[in-house]
């Protein structure tokens, strides 16, 4: 099986539409990144020309000797780096897949994470405002994104404006791994990993073109294309989407691409390359009441590109290569108090890892690996500037027991070495017992996690933050046990997980500098139903209690803020004919802080949001789509003075060819 799993190609392209006078009309895109999307776009275009001439082309496929397309979404990769059977992970794990999320009409990153178990998001406002994730409680920079086989987010190299408006195009899997991650992943990795992967493609050309809108102004495009030989896959997107959300000065523009081009040289050698990005406008309009705050506007632009080589076989001896080059941008302009309080970064990471994976056994699977990362972040404002270095090399090994088809034992460890923030060393280990006559699983996990401090809290950021270079890596130590239960033979399948984390050595701003601190401790429940009691109706339902307390104090522990007791979410769809679809979602959220403290703590309204979606397919080109956001007008805010958007309709017109 994960012979099959690792040698299935998968390919499919999307490409957007792009107006020259975004690029043209946006200053920091223009600078550094406009070039080279004009010219992604003309790549992508001579890709679907190219491809348009062999659409008698037979399917992309690693495996010899077989010409039709295998669909095999039924494995995670997260949980150990490699395709793995979900029957047997001890670990709890979620895969969403491209085909649910468009059904239900899900159309950001942001919304497809806050439908899932262990997972808050937070926005401070509309779309492309900045956007936290809080996984069991963990802090916002404690969640890794693993992108193409790389860490995307370091301390220094955050996700808030990426996520604020990250859409799914060009997104061929995501998974959420629950829990602490760090022995396969490194860095960043306590609270868990969300693990991104472009787009693979196969067979005859194919694509879609979509026009959208809706309220606020909301427009966008897309045009999407997919195709391959039996030896070469590639895949492209690119999409522009425009809003002024509901306040003044608040609107948002964004153009993202990625792009994915996979050769299979011999039944040994696989090499590809990657091309991801996001450049945004975000007009900061502030929070209600203003008082002293500023407005202004953020230009965040994240580029990655990955090349890889992959040789050997999955069921005998298996090697990657992955290296990667990443950057991410923050530009400030100040619209309240001018170019005084203007400010900008770039941090720019080279990136090495080296895999490998030996099936020793059919029941033992060895992993092992090395990593290495180059960064550099430089900064400047009114108040000067500063330049910084940082060079990161880790070696991780893991390996997985498989017993009588009923018992799965998990074991890893990992070191890292930063040259500015010392060494670390993580381990894990979990455990799963399937009892196949019941479709039973139980399981459960141990695990250890740290964070490196960024360059900026270590060396400081002259004037406003003195360096501190005793400073220490976070470290978390975390467990979970849980079971998996099977109803009437899939019908239904139920998810209940108990988890405890505790974090200790946590950097936190003080007296000027940057200090370890703090700890904490997250406990909580998670719990998850997927239904489809009859073909034509489909139910999911996610629940997450949790426990999250500062317990830097043993005598005074008091509640962290914006983590909600209590989260639920809830999507049910009826195919009502062959052409017509309508389903219905609810999202609530209860029990938050915005403020706390040993003395006291400020409560802030719980909320329910209600969303509507409808599509026909017209025919088999055509498909339209309508969905009513917030529809039972709900007003709230996710961050006290940013008020979420107030009910609101969308529309799309899908065209397939």
């Amino acid at each position: 099986m994960r012979a099959a799993l690792v040698r299935v190609t998968r390919l499919r392209v999307s490409a957007l539409t792009l107006a020259k006078t975004d690029l043209m009309n946006n200053p920091l895109l223009s600078r550094t990144t406009g070039r080279f999307l004009l010219a992604f776009a003309c790549i992508a275009t001579a890709l679907a020309t190219a491809a348009r001439a062999q659409t008698d082309a037979t399917v992309s496929m690693a495996v010899p000797d077989q010409h039709e397309a295998v669909r095999l979404d039924n494995y995670v990769v997260s949980a150990s780096r490699t395709p793995q059977d979900p029957r047997f992970t001890p670990s709890a794990v979620s895969v969403l897949l491209p085909g649910d999320l468009a059904q239900a009409q899900v159309t950001d990153l942001r919304t497809a994470l806050a439908a899932q178990p262990g997972v808050a998001i937070v926005s401070s406002g509309a779309a492309g405002s900045q956007t936290s994730i809080f996984m069991r409680g963990a802090n916002s920079d404690q969640v890794l994104f693993f992108v193409d086989g790389v860490r995307m987010n370091t301390a220094d190299a955050g996700y808030a404006n990426f996520l604020g408006g990250a859409d799914l195009a060009g997104i061929d899997r995501l998974e959420v791994l629950r829990g602490p991650q760090s022995t396969l992943y490194g860095s960043s990795a306590l609270g868990g990993v969300i693990l991104v992967d472009t787009t693979r493609g196969c067979g005859k050309l194919q694509g879609v073109v979509r026009a959208s809108f809706g309220s606020f102004d909301t427009f966008g495009g897309l045009v999407s294309v997919e195709g391959g030989t039996k030896t070469l896959g590639y895949s492209a997107s690119l999409a522009n989407s425009n809003t002024d959300n509901e306040r003044t000065e608040n609107s948002y523009k964004q153009t993202s691409y990625s792009s994915r081009l996979e050769w299979t040289a011999t039944p040994e050698l696989l090499v590809g390359m990657t091309l991801r990005g996001q450049v945004g406008k975000y007009e900061e309009a502030g929070p209600l009441p203003l008082g002293y705050s500023s407005q202004g506007t953020v230009e965040a632009p994240n580029h990655l590109v990955t090349t890889y080589a992959q040789w050997g076989h999955a069921d005998d001896f298996c090697s990657r290569l992955t290296v990667a080059w990443h950057q991410t941008e923050y530009q400030w302009t100040d619209k309240t108090y001018g170019a005084f309080s203007d400010f900008y970064y770039r941090n720019t990471r080279e990136v090495a890892d080296w895999q490998n994976s030996w099936q020793a056994a059919p029941w033992v699977q060895l992993l092992a690996g090395a990593n290495a990362e180059w960064s550099r972040y430089t900064s400047h404002s009114s108040s000067g500037g500063q330049a910084l270095d940082d060079r990161q090399h880790g070696l991780y090994a893991s390996s997985s027991f498989h017993f009588l088809e009923s018992f799965t034992f998990d074991l890893g460890g990992r070191t890292d070495d930063y040259d500015l923030a010392g060494r670390a060393d993580t381990w894990r280990t979990g455990l799963a017992y399937r009892i196949n006559d019941f479709g039973t699983k139980l399981r459960a996990t141990y695990g250890t996690g740290f964070k490196a401090p960024s360059m900026t809290s270590r060396f400081g950021l002259p004037p406003y933050v003195a360096p501190n270079p005793s400073l220490k890596p976070e470290k978390s130590q975390g467990w979970d046990v849980g079971f998996d239960q099977e109803i009437a033979h899939g019908v239904m399948t139920v998810s209940a997980t108990y988890f405890q984390n505790r974090f200790r050595d946590l950097i936190n701003y003080s007296s000027g500098m940057y200090s370890n601190v703090s700890s904490a401790e997250t406990t909580g429940t998670e719990l998850a139903l997927t239904a489809q009691p009859v073909s034509s109706v489909k139910l999911r339902a996610s629940y997450t209690y949790l426990s999250a307390l500062d317990t830097s104090n043993s005598q005074a522990t008091f509640r962290l803020i914006r983590r909600p007791r209590h989260t639920g979410d809830f999507d049910a769809q009826w195919q009502a004919t062959a052409a017509w679809m309508i389903g219905s979602g609810l999202h609530f959220v209860s029990d938050r802080l915005a403020s706390s403290s040993a003395t006291v703590s400020v409560r802030t309204e719980d909320y329910t949001t209600v969303r509507i979606y409808s599509s026909y397919v017209i025919n088999e080109a055509v498909t339209v789509k309508l969905r009513v956001e917030n529809a039972l007008d709900e007003k709230y805010s996710e961050v006290p003075g940013y008020a979420a958007l107030s009910r609101s309709v969308f529309g799309s017109v899908d065209w397939k060819f």
